[in-house]
C-alpha cells in the first residue's frame, strides 16, 4: 500500500516539475523574442503569440495588488497541499488534478515574486477580448475542471455507498 502512495507522490512531483519547466521556459523564450511588442500568428484566426506583462489576475483584475495575489496564491497552495495530504483515497484523477493545480499556481507565483508581474503570451485571435494567458493558466484551468469532475464522481460514489448501508435499507423497508 505504501509503495502505491510513493508512486503517486512521485508522479505528482514529476508533473509539477514538468509544468514548471514548460511554463518558465516558454515565458522566458517569449519574453525575449516578443519583447518588441509584435504579434506572431500561429494559426490565423485561431491563436497568436503576443507578449503582455500582466500586473493583475485574469482580465487585469486586481492590477497592482501583487502582495494580495501572492498571498492568495500561497493560501490556495496550502489548501491544495492540505487537501491532497488529508485525502485518504488518493486516486490517479486526484493526483493529476492537484499536480496541475499546484504546478500552475507555482508557475505564476514565481513570476509575481521574482519579476513583479505574470508573463502571458497565448492569445485567441478570434476572441481578442479574452485574456492573454500562459501555460500555468492553462494547467490551472484544466486542474479546476478536473477537480469539479473529481468532486462529482466523489459525491456520486459516496451517495451510492450511503444507499447501500444497512440502516438506509431498513428505513426504505419501513417506508414501504
Amino acid at each position: 500500500m505504501k509503495k502505491k502512495i510513493w508512486i503517486k507522490i512521485s508522479v505528482l512531483l514529476s508533473i509539477i516539475v514538468g509544468i514548471l519547466i514548460l511554463d518558465l521556459v516558454t515565458k522566458y523564450v517569449f519574453d525575449v523574442t516578443l519583447s518588441d511588442g509584435r504579434t506572431v500568428s500561429v494559426i490565423p484566426y485561431l491563436f497568436n503569440f503576443h507578449l503582455t506583462h500582466n500586473l493583475g489576475a485574469a482580465w487585469g483584475m486586481l492590477a497592482g495588488k501583487q502582495l494580495f495575489l501572492i498571498a492568495l496564491s500561497l493560501v490556495f497552495l496550502a489548501i491544495f497541499i492540505y487537501y491532497y495530504v488529508k485525502e485518504k483515497e488518493k486516486s490517479w484523477l486526484l493526483t493529476v488534478t492537484f499536480a496541475f493545480l499546484i504546478g500552475g499556481c507555482l508557475g505564476n507565483l514565481y513570476d509575481r515574486i521574482f519579476i513583479g508581474y505574470v508573463r502571458d503570451f497565448i492569445q485567441f485571435d478570434f476572441w481578442q477580448t479574452f485574456p492573454i494567458f500562459n501555460f500555468a493558466d492553462t494547467f490551472l484551468t484544466i486542474g479546476i475542471v478536473m477537480f469539479i469532475i473529481y468532486l462529482i464522481l466523489y459525491f456520486v460514489k459516496n451517495r451510492k455507498k450511503d444507499e447501500k448501508k444497512p440502516e438506509n435499507i431498513e428505513k426504505e423497508d419501513k417506508n414501504d
